[in-house]
């Protein structure tokens, strides 16, 4: 064999292929960085896109039962005490969550256990208990599903004159034996009840009644009070089912939502959805409402959320800040967060079937 032919790669050859080799390398190195930063991105938009989505299908499905089964306000177990101290079907908390989020109580009947009291077993407004007939189909399980420390709500049906909700907090499990439910007399332990349905004075005949939903959404942005699932780094839209102070009960609905804003619009508003006149930041907590609005005047709710990443921008490239929705100012300190922001407007044709008289 001749010496020609068994001669190996020069070195400038080897340098050539080197620099080829390398120069493949690195640019399917930075293909695949590329790809990798934009499935990043990709997974934590649609991330954002699936919460926000999620946090206001919920929001208004309850907004639109808001006031099912009342007349606009409660008396009774959420009154807010004294006379014309009745609770709205609707309460706003406007600016008082963190970072300024609002936060809302929504109240109605849950459709599924409507049942009617039992004409022929009347009760004194002091009574402790309430008679359903249990020869109508389905009102034993119905009274069977009733357990202590819920909200039973029942609506005046006889009076077109007087149109009033009742709500007492359940004492013990509803008897699917009997039909009965047993609750706290009203006047003795609500100071509202008593300008309703007074000592003396007979209950109304006919009563449309349910458990109470009596639902509180707000925002945990907090760790360090040993409630709620939220941080400053993680914060959650929470629900609230017993109208009382955030506590260990408390379900997380959405991860990463920033801010809750919500707005109303009355009757005599302009509810145009391009348009922000006639729209206010609270309904009262009684029943005078903010620029004299009854409780059965609202006609609309405006839920805004903000909603941001679980995690920051990997590579720090990306910055802004919390933006401004509502009456809420914008945050003064940017991160490398991405956020997205949706709103979704809800008719509230419950307050509104019957009026308070």
């Amino acid at each position: 064999m001749k010496r020609a032919l068994r001669r190996g790669f020069t070195l400038i050859e080897l340098l050539i292929a080197l620099a080829i080799g390398t120069f493949v390398v690195g640019a399917l190195y930075s293909l695949f960085n590329m790809q990798l930063k934009q499935f990043i991105y990709q997974d934590l938009q649609m991330e954002m896109h699936q919460n926000v989505r999620l946090g206001l299908d919920i929001l208004s499905r309850t907004g639109r039962s808001a006031g099912l089964g009342t007349v606009g306000v409660v008396n009774g177990a959420l009154g807010l005490g004294g006379e014309g101290e009745a609770l709205p079907a609707v309460i706003s908390y406007n600016g008082t969550g963190p970072n300024g989020s609002d936060a809302i109580t929504i109240v109605s009947q849950d459709p599924n256990l409507i049942m009617f009291s039992d004409p022929d077993e009347l009760r004194d407004c002091g009574d402790s208990t309430l008679m359903f007939d249990l020869e109508r189909p389905g009102y034993a399980d119905r009274v069977g599903e009733l357990a202590a420390n819920e909200f039973l709500l029942c609506s005046d049906l006889s009076n077109p004159t007087k149109k009033r909700s009742l709500m007492w907090l359940l004492s013990a499990d509803g008897d699917a034996s009997t039909g009965q439910v047993t609750f706290p007399s009203g006047p003795t332990i609500y100071s509202d009840f008593g300008t309703t349905c007074a000592l003396g004075e007979n209950m109304p005949v006919a009563m449309q009644c349910s458990r109470a939903d009596v639902m509180t959404f707000y925002i945990d942005a907090d760790d360090t009070d040993g409630v709620g699932s939220g941080s400053s780094e993680h914060p959650v839209l929470m629900m609230d089912l017993d109208f009382e102070s955030p506590d260990s009960d408390d379900v997380p609905v959405v991860d990463g939502v920033e801010d809750l804003q919500i707005e109303y619009c009355f009757r005599d508003g302009d509810c145009s959805s391009t348009s922000s006149s006639g729209w206010v930041d609270e309904v009262g907590t009684d029943a005078d409402t903010v620029a004299d609005n009854e409780p059965d005047d609202l006609y609309m709710i405006r839920f805004t959320l903000v909603v941001r990443s679980s995690r920051e921008d990997p590579n720090r490239i990306h910055e802004g800040t919390r933006v401004a929705v509502g009456d809420n100012v914008p945050a003064t300190t940017a991160d490398h967060y991405y956020r997205q922001v949706l709103a979704t407007e809800v008719t509230v044709r419950n307050m509104r079937y019957l009026s308070w008289i």
